[in-house]
């Protein structure tokens, strides 16, 4: 069985690397909507059948399906949605990523990667909206700021990420621990 920790690590980073062409300023190699069928992949083979689990599934593909759209107009050139399309689709990311963490939080009830899942939850979430609410409105500082405004909300925001990142390697491991203790059946 495949690790579904490695599907989440690899939707977020998906949705946090923007690798751009040089010559093509708008075309993302690594698009948002592929990381969210990530999370929705990775969500789908969590051993849980609660409630939150179906719901952030169905989070995810339709995260999927409004990136696409969002991502589709920049490639398109049309820029109809703008940035408000971003930072919308970046709030959902948001709203997203507490519901994975509530759902991790019911799988990993009253074992060790519990209290990991709290402090990373807590960090992660501050981290993504103070740096979200910093570039929402680093439009109405003056133009001469904003470009510094914008660069401290991304680099909380990948702080953000590198929580993240040292969370996944938690779960890796306690996956991989667990599925090397089964013992197999004789059946």
């Amino acid at each position: 069985m495949k690790n579904p920790y490695d599907y989440l690590f690899n939707g977020v980073c998906f949705v946090f690397i923007d690798l751009r062409f040089l010559g093509i300023a708008d075309t993302d190699i690594l698009p948002d909507f592929i990381g969210y069928l990530f999370f929705a992949f990775g969500i789908h083979m969590l051993p849980s059948f609660h409630n939150i689990k179906r719901w952030s599934k169905n989070f995810a593909i339709i995260l999927a399906v409004l990136s696409f759209f969002v991502e589709l107009d920049q490639w398109l050139g049309y820029k109809m949605l703008g940035e408000v399309g971003v930072q919308f689709i970046q709030f959902l990311f948001i709203v997203f990523m507490y519901v994975v963490f509530q759902l991790l939080l019911h799988i990993h009830k009253n074992k060790p990667l519990e209290a990991k899942t709290f402090k990373t939850y807590q960090k992660f979430i501050a981290f993504m909206l103070c740096g979200f609410v910093i570039q929402s409105f680093s439009i109405n500082i003056d133009a001469s700021m904003r470009e510094n405004v914008h660069f401290i909300g991304s680099v909380l925001q990948l702080l953000a990420y590198f929580f993240f990142t040292f969370y996944f390697r938690a779960c890796h491991k306690y996956y991989k621990e667990i599925n090397e203790n089964k013992v197999p059946s004789l059946k």
